[in-house]
């Protein structure tokens, strides 16, 4: 979730959009365009998925636990995901509903660094800044 796919284009505030992809996990790569759309004022109105390999068969999470990680966590998901709470998959929301707080997601994040470093620097790879 820490490396998100960035999107860019032009949104039409106020127009409905359809979200397609083919394989989706946790659905990052359908979260972060929603939440670049919602952003600029658009709509996602639908999302269609061919096979759907994540834990949470539906896509978007229910009110309340959107809700619960609102209220949790404040403005922090914003903070270290770049994206509005609305706007995460119900994988994802999942995930992060996990966390006590939200140093905790932090120190997880950081964790995963260093792991992908170790992994990248086995493999010859050095990682850059």
């Amino acid at each position: 979730m820490n490396l998100r796919p960035e999107f860019d284009g032009l949104v039409t505030e106020g127009a409905d959009y359809v979200l397609v992809d083919d394989v989706t996990n946790m659905g990052c790569t359908l979260a972060e365009p929603a939440n670049f759309i919602q952003c600029a004022g658009g709509i996602v109105v639908a999302v269609i998925v061919l096979v759907n390999a994540g834990r949470i068969k539906h896509f978007h999470p229910a009110c309340h636990v959107i809700n619960k990680i609102e209220k949790r966590f404040g403005n922090e998901i914003r903070e270290i995901f770049g994206i509005i709470p609305a706007a995460l998959t119900s994988n994802e929301a999942g995930y992060i509903i996990g966390f006590r707080s939200a140093d905790e997601i932090r120190n997880r994040i950081a964790k995963a660094g260093k792991e992908t470093n170790l992994r990248l620097r086995s493999k010859g790879i050095e990682k850059k800044n």
